[in-house]
């Protein structure tokens, strides 16, 4: 009896310091988020409680942007999630394909955009679509005969996209290969032994072995899209004229530029009440007690 009472108070005792540093940096702010929603704080910090005002103007739609904000969030995350799947498994497949040393520097080359700090990826992209004929895709097309495209007027929703769907693709891909790399080479011989290409064989033998590791990258990243607005706040700060805004980042801008802390603060509510209940819906869907149970490859 004491010795599982001792066991029993190690596993808090080891789980401490996560609670307390969730708790401080996740938990608080919300609860303090909350209470903020609920009044109509301002740049000085003087409020007072008004209700539900703030939810009232949200879900009554007397706030002229909030339909282009939805529009612009659900074409953000149904055109990057699937860019960041469907493009990391590609790259993944094809660098299985090659010698050890080749794949390991691909993969070093496809992550790299994860260890350079984000001020770093927001200036590439801005670089790299600059609308005059220095920006490197205008370049390329100066040299064909074609005209300089203003890129960040014509098509900023497609930047933003490409900008954070290839960010995804760099923690995907390592994760897709790391798991690939686990499968057993009898599968995929024995299938070549029977005269299967290197797309079939992928495509009925590999691929679905992946269906935890795909599963658990499409929840991850769709997550991280509802919740992320770094790089779009970077390259283009949600515009022109909100053209690129989505949901958290309008919290932002609501709370920190237009100084409606209260107001800023109710999106961000809906927005975590939005993340449990898909949360849920994820966890459900894909069957989290047996992706604990069993092995995440199965073979």
């Amino acid at each position: 009896m004491r010795k599982n009472s001792l066991k029993f108070h190690s596993h808090w005792f080891f789980l401490s310091p996560s609670v307390v540093l969730i708790s401080f940096f996740y938990f608080i702010p919300f609860v303090l988020v909350f209470i903020i929603a609920f009044t109509n704080m301002d740049q000085a910090f003087n409020w007072c409680s008004v209700g539900f005002a703030n939810f009232l103007r949200l879900f009554a739609l007397k706030d002229p942007l909030i339909p282009r904000i939805i529009k612009n969030s659900i074409i953000y995350i149904i055109s990057a999630l699937p860019l960041t799947i469907i493009g990391a498994l590609f790259i993944s497949l094809l660098t299985m394909r090659v010698n050890r040393t080749a794949s390991l520097i691909f993969r070093a080359i496809f992550f790299f955009p994860r260890l350079v700090p984000p001020v770093v990826w927001g200036f590439f992209w801005m670089w790299s679509f600059e609308g005059t004929r220095y920006g490197v895709f205008n370049s390329i097309l100066e040299g064909f005969g074609i005209s300089p495209i203003h890129w960040f007027i014509e098509y900023p929703m497609f930047i933003v996209i490409c900008a954070n769907g290839f960010l995804g693709i760099s923690l995907a891909t390592l994760i897709f290969t790391s798991a690939i790399a686990s499968i057993p080479k009898d599968y995929t011989w024995a299938a070549e032994i029977d005269g299967a290409s290197f797309w079939q064989t992928s495509r009925f033998i590999i691929i679905p072995l992946l269906k935890w590791p795909i599963m658990t990258m499409t929840a991850w990243h769709l997550m991280s899209f509802m919740n992320s607005y770094v790089y779009i706040f970077l390259i283009t700060g949600g515009g022109p004229y909100h053209a690129t805004e989505v949901w958290a980042l309008y919290g932002y801008n609501s709370a920190f530029q237009n100084y409606q802390y209260g107001y800023g603060s109710s999106i961000m509510v809906i927005l975590v009440i939005i993340n449990l209940l898909l949360l849920v819906v994820l966890l459900k869907s894909f069957g989290i007690k047996r992706m604990i149970e069993r092995s995440r490859i199965e073979v």
